[in-house]
């Protein structure tokens, strides 16, 4: 009987085998904590906020707005939530991304999260006060229906998790929310129930429709009722069917009303079809061949002559672009940040670029290394030529070039609140120009520098009430800081100033009439003049995002327009900018159906003194202590059967964590098998510091065997036996590590553990009565086993992952990890791997994908009988050439049993080559990197490599090892986002006998 090598997942064989503990992270991008925070906790009537002392401040104020939340919403949604809530609050959007609250990484895109297993709330200061109260109030909503729904919130759709969230944070009233649905309008593309599932149906923005049209109709107390109708225990939730019993309505005529609604209120016939452009026949910069493209930030050059842009046209990341404004050609990408990513953030969301009075040089607010930080660029040949960190802010927007180009402005985020400053280039000099809780955004200089205009809250809020009403312009003078207010005449919002050439006219975007467009204002008037026509809106992605540039010398503008769910440039001449086009047509200012009374949303905003908490002279704080508290249980039982018995199977794991993340416990045991077979580990983590450090220990039995059968002769009588051979490495470790990441893509790690690798081989031999069946003997044999192997050993790795994916692995970019692992002991060796692998995509959608592969062991120990060979047949390195594949015939017979063929897969050393093309299955058709709905990504394939020991080696180095290969096809398959599988016919090369062999793997090798 031979001993089968057993099968082992690449992560357990380099986890167990090479030295790398199972606690570390192969790869992986990384959260740093660039910054230190000393958590406190202030304690208001139902909230604990979690802040540090650079934002006391602000968390006073954020605990005033969450008490007015959830004043609010006990009433809309008749619940008082289970316990107190945690609510932990970051005073920039770069710092709240280094949270371990939530793990993995945050995108610039993510404003807040309420994680359900502890309820906990976690957000950052906003640029302005009014967005933070609205990510504070939308948050909350979550906390709601988390607690109140339990596990069952799964029923209930995205698009009406979020919706609900939006529309009872937000209200009725939304000039962007009703931007996407006259977009959808106007394309007859308005959302059925199983539209609203689908992504490109922004969730948010339709979700918060359809519940102002639910609260409009039915009253906001029907929202309520349909969280407290899907929250009864012993019931199958039923989304739909709950909200057909609430409102009475079937589903279809439901949607047919609602969207009935929506084509009375903004009078979109069926079938109308589109309104053209907004500069009609002018040029379009980014023009889309596919809807949802992001094309924003225009900043015009001095002489309107080129224009630089944010944009998603490569589909893998947001990045800044050159284009020529006379005819929309693209001239250059600026920054790349898939694959290369010099910058955390481009600020896409709330900034734009600023241009030198030359011409010659492109200002961008970015973060680097979790700093904001203002980067230089060369606009004629992308050439970075200059980089300012500035540490003593959280976030930095809306950079602008002064006339004489010694100086630029922007708004800083300090503390949690926005205000201006001024950065001098010679001098590298930051000075503050405002200072106080209310926002200061979007400053831009006066034709003769002596004035910024800029975009504040300052007249139009109260802290006392905390009465937030949007956004106003005013004038900054530079040489005093007098600050006053530019009237406009209009009643909405009015944001994103640029000056005339004359410096006597003020441009800026408002949207009055409840479509965002762009107006003239000529200063010392308060009558300000629309001079576009938007059929959505001129907009950014937010509602404050830089959507207009007017060049230096008034030659044109540039506006961003919202059109076919995406956003496009457009550049319009002098003479569209002088244009007069009469007041805006004034639409109702809520949502479809527009109820002739306000609801219990509407009207609770419209009180903002209501349920809010007085300020607090001396409120309640207190240190934070870092308690665990378990936060999550995961669990499995069965019962096993094999050619080698049946078994017992089943483990359980527990978490435990505090509650910012920063200490994890985790404990587990798991059972496959008899009592020898009983698995456990215990690992804790600390990540209160850049440096990360933990412990571990860990028992882990590895089983392998063999089974054979026959007639043989026992004492004179011929039986059936069955014999069964079970083979045992049990590995127990104890250990520590700790590691430091340079960046978001590159970290270094070490680690130092004592390991004990145990033996035992147990054979079960059973003997059948060939005539009856019955068991005449059962008998199990311990048999001698090799000495146990104790080793003390530690290792260092320097990892770098720097990748894009797209929807089955990566398509852009580079990782690597070399890894140094010593050990002595019993054995004597050093583990080492070196694992390289890049993504080159020089044309959509096609990625070359390479990787070079070498794990070792090095010195006497190394070739130790008593280690698991390396094994060069895992489908996850060399396809076709499992140990399932072989075949008796295919084994060259020798006496000792052994098969050569099988046998040059093994050895103490591996090198590997793996090339791959592949390309998405839906791309072949659009020339894009396009998935589709089941992404299916198609690839062809070459694997090479070779095994070798310290006597045998390979032949590029003199010896009789050969390379070993396979080629082929086959396809990864993305299942829903669960899990990745991979399909593939491989073809050994070099292996006489075998043609085409079927490979299903369900991690992919690279």
């Amino acid at each position: 009987m031979k001993r089968v090598l057993p099968v082992l997942g690449m992560s357990l064989f380099l986890a167990a085998v090479a030295a790398a503990p199972a606690h570390a992270q192969y790869f992986g991008q990384n959260k740093v904590q660039h910054r230190n925070f000393d958590f406190q906790v202030l304690a208001t009537e139902h909230f604990d906020i979690y802040y540090y002392p650079q934002e006391a401040d602000a968390a006073a104020q954020v605990g005033r707005m969450a008490e007015r939340w959830y004043a609010r919403f006990r009433v809309v949604l008749g619940h008082d939530l289970t316990g107190r809530q945690p609510l932990v609050l970051y005073a920039s959007h770069p710092e709240f991304e280094q949270t371990n609250v939530i793990e993995g990484p945050l995108g610039e895109g993510t404003g807040g999260v309420t994680e359900g297993g502890r309820r906990r709330i976690v957000l950052p200061m906003a640029a302005t006060l009014a967005d933070t109260d609205h990510v504070v109030g939308h948050e909350i909503v979550h906390a709601f229906q988390y607690d109140m729904l339990g596990p069952t919130i799964n029923a209930m759709p995205l698009w009406a998790v979020e919706g609900m969230a939006e529309y009872l944070s937000l209200g009725p009233t939304s000039w962007q929310t009703a931007m996407w649905l006259r977009d959808a309008a106007y394309d007859d593309r308005l959302p059925d129930l199983d539209g609203l599932n689908d992504p490109r149906n922004f969730p948010y923005r339709f979700g918060h429709a359809f519940w102002a049209y639910v609260g409009g109709r039915w009253g906001d107390g029907a929202i309520g009722q349909i969280l407290n109708a899907l929250a009864v225990p012993d019931m199958a939730p039923d989304f739909v069917g709950t909200l057909q019993l609430a409102t009475g309505v079937d589903a279809k005529t439901l949607v047919a009303d609602w969207h009935k609604s929506i084509r009375q209120i903004y009078d979109i016939a069926e079938g109308a079809g589109r309104p053209g452009r907004v500069a009609g026949e002018g040029v379009v910069i980014g023009e889309r061949t596919d809807n949802g493209r992001v094309n924003v930030g225009p900043a015009l050059s001095p002489d309107g002559r080129r224009v630089a842009f944010l944009s998603s046209r490569n589909q893998l990341s947001i990045d800044v672009y050159l284009a020529d404004t006379s005819d929309g050609h693209v001239i250059r990408q600026l920054t790349k940040t898939a694959g290369d990513p010099h910058f955390d953030s481009l600020q896409f969301l709330a900034s734009a670029g600023t241009w030198s009075p030359d011409g010659k040089r492109l200002a961008l607010a970015t973060v680097r290394n979790g700093y904001p930080a203002l980067a230089i660029f060369d606009a004629e040949n992308g050439d970075r030529l200059d980089e300012a960190r500035f540490e003593t802010l959280g976030e930095i927007f809306n950079p602008a070039w002064s006339p004489d180009g010694t100086s630029i402005a922007f708004s800083g985020q300090a503390g949690g609140f926005t205000n201006l400053y001024v950065y001098t280039l010679a001098s590298r000099d930051l000075k503050q120009l405002t200072s106080d809780p209310f926002a200061d955004l979007q400053p831009v200089w006066s034709p003769d520098g002596r004035q910024l205009a800029f975009v504040t809250e300052r007249f139009s809020s109260s802290l006392d009430t905390l009465s937030l009403h949007g956004l106003r312009l005013a004038r900054l003078t530079v040489a005093d800081g007098t600050v006053t207010p530019v009237e406009t005449g209009l009643s909405a919002d009015a944001f994103d100033p640029q000056w005339s050439a004359d410096g006597r006219e003020l441009y800026f975007l408002s949207p009055a009439g409840g479509r965002a467009n762009a107006y003239r204002v000529a200063l010392g008037t308060d009558t300000a003049t629309r001079f576009t026509a938007a059929a959505t809106s001129v907009s950014g992605i937010t509602p404050s995002s830089p959507a207009l540039s007017v060049a230096a010398d008034g030659s044109r503008a540039a506006v961003s327009v919202f059109r076919d769910r995406g956003f496009e440039i457009q550049v319009i001449g002098a003479d569209a900018l002088a244009a007069s086009l009469g007041p805006a047509p004034e639409e109702p200012p809520t949502l479809p159906p527009a109820p002739d009374s306000p609801g219990l949303i509407a009207q609770a905003l419209a009180k903002p003194a209501e349920g809010l908490p007085a300020p607090t002279a001396e409120p309640k704080t207190e240190p934070y202590s870092p308690g665990l508290q378990l936060v999550g249980v995961g669990q499995q039982a069965g019962v096993a059967t094999s050619s080698f018995g049946t078994y017992f199977t089943g483990g359980i794991v527990l978490q435990f964590s505090d509650v910012l993340g920063e200490h994890l416990l985790n404990v587990g045991i798991a059972a496959n098998g008899g009592v020898k077979d009983i698995g456990g580990s215990a690992s804790y983590l600390n990540r209160t510091r850049r440096w990360n450090w933990g412990v571990f220990g860990e028992r882990l039995p590895i089983a392998s065997g063999a089974a054979g059968a026959g007639f043989v002769d026992v004492n004179g009588q011929t039986v059936f036996q069955q014999q069964t051979l079970i083979f045992r490495e049990t590995y127990t470790q104890v250990g520590g590590l700790v590691a430091y990441p340079f960046s978001r893509t590159m970290r270094v790690e070490f680690n130092t553990a004592w390991r004990h690798i145990g033996f035992d081989e147990e054979l079960r031999t059973t003997n059948f009565d060939p005539v009856t069946g019955q068991i005449l003997s059962d008998m199990k044999e311990n048999l001698p086993t090799n000495d146990a192997i104790q080793l003390f050993g530690g290792g260092a790795a320097l990892v770098r992952d720097a990748t894009t994916f797209g929807a089955t692995g990566p398509v852009v970019g580079q990782r690597f990890r070399f890894e140094v692992a010593p050990n002595v002991g019993d054995l004597h060796m050093t583990n080492v791997t070196a694992d390289f692998r890049e993504y080159l995509m020089p044309k959509q959608p096609v990625t070359f994908a390479l990787r070079l592969l070498h794990v070792a062991r090095y010195g006497a120990g190394g070739e130790d009988s008593r280690l698991t060979p390396l094994f060069l047949g895992y489908s996850t390195l060399i396809r076709g050439w499992d140990s399932g594949t072989f075949r008796a015939g295919e084994c060259t017979p020798t006496t000792n049993g052994s098969c050569p063929e099988f046998d040059r897969l093994l050895g103490s050393r591996l090198l590997v080559f793996n090339g791959e093309v592949r390309v998405p299955a839906v791309g072949l058709f659009t020339g894009r990197l396009d998935y589709g709905l089941l992404p299916v990504e198609l690839m062809a394939f070459y694997d090479a490599g070779v095994a070798w020991t310290r006597d045998e080696t390979p032949t590029f180095a003199g010896g009789d090892r050969s390379w070993v290969a396979s080629a082929g096809f086959g396809a990864r398959v993305n299942f829903l986002g669960f899990a990745v599988g991979e399909f593939n016919l491989a073809h050994p090369i070099n292996r006489p006998g075998r043609g085409w062999i079927f490979v299903f793997n369900l991690r992919p090798g690279f």
